[in-house]
């Protein structure tokens, strides 16, 4: 996989976000959770304040009632049909993400308009997916994956940029690392390190032997060698594990 020159695949993102119920004028019934700090390893470390040349990108995560949308290929045709039907521009992948000490299933919404959003959220309901009732959620950390289509040009061995997300890179792993032990290492990493304003992700993406495991790294100033760098700390702790 490490010599393929782009990798077109399904895959998966895992990472921690600070979210609570989303502020809006318009009153959803809907229970909508707003990321309030989308890449928390590059803003938060030195309190970097962003300005408006620099504006963060904006997740919003539709909870839905059941455990997952476990039937993806449904959620994406229905996806298609809302955007075919109403004209509408936004991104939306199936997830899942930690709520009150239980998981349950998710949509997170990416959107350049988000006045649009109750327009989005109600042809869903339309075409049948049922949300839990909105309420207050106070500020917390979740755990949170999404599932979505990738397409990644190499860079070199081991080291891929994505085609369609700004400033994003993924470096091959050779085993798999729960979170505790991802987290652990990637925390490990950055305070060892004197370039801290990054944001690391575990991810993957799926091939015919199985799962190729992924760091994603979003870096607004990454190099090469900075890259190469990560991949060869990542690839050294994961093999101590």
């Amino acid at each position: 996989m490490e010599n393929m020159k782009r990798i077109e695949s399904l895959g998966f993102v895992i990472k921690k976000e600070k979210v609570a119920t989303l502020a809006s004028d318009y009153r959803f019934s809907e229970l909508l959770l707003e990321d309030l700090d989308p890449f928390p390893g590059f803003y938060d470390h030195f309190h970097i304040p962003v300005n408006e040349k620099e504006q963060k990108p904006r997740s919003i995560f539709a909870v839905v009632k059941n455990r997952g949308l476990d039937d993806m290929d449904d959620f994406i045709r229905t996806t298609v049909a809302i955007k075919k039907e109403t004209g509408l521009k936004f991104d939306a992948v199936p997830g899942w993400m930690e709520l009150q000490n239980a998981t349950t299933g998710c949509i997170r919404i990416n959107m350049e308009d988000y006045a649009q959003l109750p327009e989005v959220i109600a042809n869903y309901s339309k075409k049948g997916l049922e949300f839990l009732a909105s309420r207050t959620v106070k500020p917390y950390i979740s755990l949170i994956g999404i599932r979505k289509f990738m397409i990644l040009d190499s860079l070199a061995p081991g080291i891929y940029k994505d085609t369609e997300m700004v400033d994003t890179y993924y470096l091959t792993i050779d085993k798999y690392l729960p979170w505790s032990d991802f987290e652990r290492i990637s925390i490990s990493i950055r305070n060892n390190w004197e370039h801290k304003v990054y944001d690391a992700a575990q991810a993957g993406v799926y091939c015919k032997l199985g799962v190729v495991e992924l760091v994603r790294i979003y870096d607004k100033h990454a190099s090469l060698d900075r890259l190469k760098y990560l991949k060869e700390k990542y690839d050294l702790e994961a093999s101590r594990d």
